[in-house]
């Protein structure tokens, strides 16, 4: 007669650490999934329908839908909509963007070029400041110099790839592969750092960050 009394207690007792738990699993885990660009995507969605914007809020869903779509394929299991992971997707977009503008313009479609063009400034806009050319060079220039390499060839090219410690998102793999395939030349002629040397967000060359569709 004695337990029952207890064993409601406890009931009682787990129940509320259950709800403790789970109020804590969505206060704070959830931001942990919901990254910061993730957020501000949402959030960004919300203005452009606020403010009517068709283009942008067009542009912002087809991002929102292929992240839903990583999150939820078999082949991305570890997927968590990390900054790094919606860099990726960007950088994949954009360089449809980019073929679908090269297309219309052998077509001569003017107009389509100039939609596409108008969605490549929206997608550029959530990567961050690219790294340029001369910048990739010196850290470039560094690894070599740090393993004694004399000559970059097919077979120094992985072990140059794997010791660089770049952000893809500043500095995208493809842009970085054909730096250190030209890393013959750099030293005896460097790269000035004008503007022209500044790799374009999305640039045509930067694929998908080493993942691409």
């Amino acid at each position: 007669m004695f337990l029952l009394p207890v064993s409601r207690s406890l009931l009682r007792s787990s129940n509320l650490l259950f709800s403790v738990s789970n109020n804590f699993r969505s206060r704070f885990l959830s931001k942990d999934v919901d990254g910061s660009l993730l957020s501000r995507l949402k959030n960004d969605v919300k203005n452009a329908m606020k403010n009517k914007d068709q283009l942008k809020l067009n542009v912002i869903r087809g991002l929102l839908s292929d992240i839903t779509y990583a999150s939820k394929s078999p082949t991305s299991k570890s997927f968590s909509a990390s900054d790094n992971e919606i860099y990726n997707i960007i950088n994949r977009a954009i360089k449809r963007r980019q073929e679908s503008i090269t297309q219309f313009t052998q077509a001569n479609r003017l107009d389509l070029v100039e939609s596409e063009s108008s969605e490549l400034l929206i997608l550029n806009s959530y990567l961050p400041e690219q790294m340029s050319v001369q910048e990739i060079e010196l850290e470039v220039i560094k690894v070599i110099d740090r393993l004694d390499i004399s000559d970059v060839g097919i077979k120094n090219l992985g072990k140059i790839m794997k010791e660089l410690n770049l952000d893809n998102a500043r500095a995208p793999k493809k842009v970085v592969v054909e730096v250190v395939k030209k890393s013959n030349s750099i030293g005896s002629n460097p790269s000035t750092g004008n503007n022209e040397d500044k790799c374009v967000k999305g640039n045509e060359d930067s694929g998908s960050n080493g993942v691409d569709k």
